[in-house]
């Protein structure tokens, strides 16, 4: 592909995921917002904003791992750049054109189309798995006498962390009943390793905006922990898998409600839910121009210094 028709891809795709962003910005019930901003809460908002937005770095990390386990190692600020990108695809309708693009950095980084694609697959089957793991921190909630529930998360990680094949071999089997090419053999298991723990952080952290929502609204704090992290990350992998649903939008919302409810009034519930929405899109649109922006100030000021030894020589 000649660089002009790639320049205009890139600023196709730039384009629609703008158009994508003022949509999701334009759908969402901002008004949620005034039963949230009364005395401190501003405070708390704002440190949920910077917890949620730790927790998609943690993300991006353990993408980076799964990147290096599968395909191949990239310094941190082409993982950034080919991560976010990516990220940002999620705001086109189609959910393909992120991984495109992704495809063709790595590619420029490197990695072949069959790495990148089992890159894709590799971290999807980690993020749903930790997720439903995490998820499980509900169970006691929802379950009477359910308790004993929250033994499994630790379990089922530390298993995982200990036998990273497992990750693989369960993306191997999705791969065959997708009917497509099974991801390389991961070069590097103590990658993957790291792909698994990060991510469990990540769920953790992402879910901690709800909780701080949930108490604004009147939950009490420790029951109301369990309910709003397992809740929202059980939620946003069954939101992963409705393809039907731009970003899980609705189907998360539908299923936080109930967890939520075993802590608020219904009404607050869907309050919080619904706040939920609006706070990670913040978050995420803040996480990811500041990420960007930095990767792509590091470039500059790497270009600039290689030019600079290349006048001084």
């Amino acid at each position: 592909m000649s660089p002009v028709w790639r320049r205009a891809l890139a600023v196709l795709f730039a384009a629609a995921v703008a158009a994508g962003i003022c949509v999701a910005l334009r759908g969402q019930d901002w008004s949620v917002l005034s039963q949230l901003l009364h005395g401190g809460s501003v405070v708390a908002l704002l440190g949920a904003v910077l917890i949620t937005a730790a927790g998609l770095l943690c993300g991006t990390r353990a993408w980076m791992m799964t990147l290096s386990a599968v395909a191949v190692p990239v310094p941190a600020r082409t993982g950034v750049r080919m991560f976010f990108v990516g990220f940002l695809g999620k705001f086109v309708p189609g959910r393909v054109w992120g991984l495109i693009a992704q495809i063709r950095m790595g590619e420029q980084a490197g990695a072949t189309k069959a790495q990148m694609a089992g890159t894709y697959l590799v971290n999807l089957v980690v993020v749903l798995i930790t997720g439903g793991t995490v998820g499980m921190l509900v169970a006691p909630s929802l379950l009477a006498d359910a308790a004993w529930w929250l033994l499994l998360p630790p379990v089922l990680l530390l298993t995982l962390v200990a036998r990273p094949d497992l990750i693989h071999r369960s993306a191997g089997l999705a791969a065959r009943i997708a009917r497509r090419q099974p991801p390389p053999s991961p070069g590097r298991p103590q990658d993957l390793r790291r792909s698994i723990v990060y991510q469990t952080v990540s769920w953790v952290l992402s879910g901690l905006h709800v909780w701080v929502i949930a108490v604004l609204l009147g939950a009490a704090p420790l029951p109301a922990l369990p309910a709003a992290v397992g809740g929202f990350a059980l939620a946003t992998v069954v939101g992963t898998l409705a393809v039907f649903a731009p970003d899980g939008v609705g189907v998360r919302e539908l299923l936080l409600v109930p967890a939520l409810a075993t802590v608020l009034p219904l009404p607050a519930a869907v309050a919080t839910a619904l706040g939920s929405r609006v706070l990670t899109l913040v978050a995420e649109l803040a996480t990811s121009g500041a990420a960007l922006s930095a990767a792509a100030l590091h470039g500059r000021r790497t270009h600039l210094t290689f030019l600079r030894k290349g006048t001084s020589a």
